[in-house]
């Protein structure tokens, strides 16, 4: 098989197996808000290498673990955030990257619930569906995260974390951006939900 055959049937693979939607809430005193519509991800190569741990070894470490959101501390409120290039090679090493970015870092959250649905009859259309909220006051890299700094989540990634201690060990399922008008920015009086559905087929 060469290379662009096989490329192209992995293509195929994830848009027949696994499809996820997202959407955006504001948290304020335990009340759920949503904010926008469900609208698709992309499933990235690396769930792959998820799933085959999980089947194979059955090594729970590789669960998914929680979320990345991204955010930018933008100059003024209610200014929008550009969206990266980005594709289905994304992987933590993207966000291990941001340490030299100016304004841009990320927070790695846990998860706070997580369903398990059905949406098809019998065996098809099994959907999981994981919940995280913004937490803390600084990222990953060290920027502040708050509403004084304007800090815009604007992207999400949904995660297996093989190792709390150590981030540069997770792996990413599939990666999220919000359109420009979605974008949430952090208010003093609330937190940033985020609702993440996976089904798969």
């Amino acid at each position: 098989m060469n290379v662009s055959t096989s490329l192209l049937n992995r293509e195929t693979l994830a848009a027949n197996s696994a499809v996820g939607k997202v959407r955006a809430y504001r948290v304020e005193r335990g009340q759920w808000l949503q904010q926008t519509e469900l609208k698709s991800n992309l499933v990235v190569f690396e769930w792959a290498a998820i799933v085959s741990k999980l089947l194979t070894t059955g090594d729970s470490r590789y669960r998914i673990g929680g979320m990345y959101l991204e955010f930018e501390n933008v100059a003024s409120p209610g200014a929008t955030v550009s969206i990266p290039t980005y594709d289905r090679t994304r992987s933590s090493a993207y966000y291990q990257s941001l340490s030299s970015h100016a304004s841009r870092d990320y927070l790695r959250v846990p998860l706070i619930a997580t369903q398990l649905l059905s949406e098809g009859a019998g065996l098809t259309d099994n959907q999981s569906v994981f919940f995280a909220r913004s937490s803390g006051v600084v990222g990953v890299h060290g920027k502040p995260f708050a509403a004084a700094n304007n800090s815009t989540i604007f992207g999400a990634a949904l995660v297996a974390y093989p190792n709390r201690t150590d981030a540069s060990q997770d792996m990413i399922f599939s990666s999220y951006y919000l359109d420009p008008t979605d974008q949430q920015q952090k208010l003093a009086s609330s937190q940033i939900g985020l609702e993440w559905r996976l089904t798969l087929q």
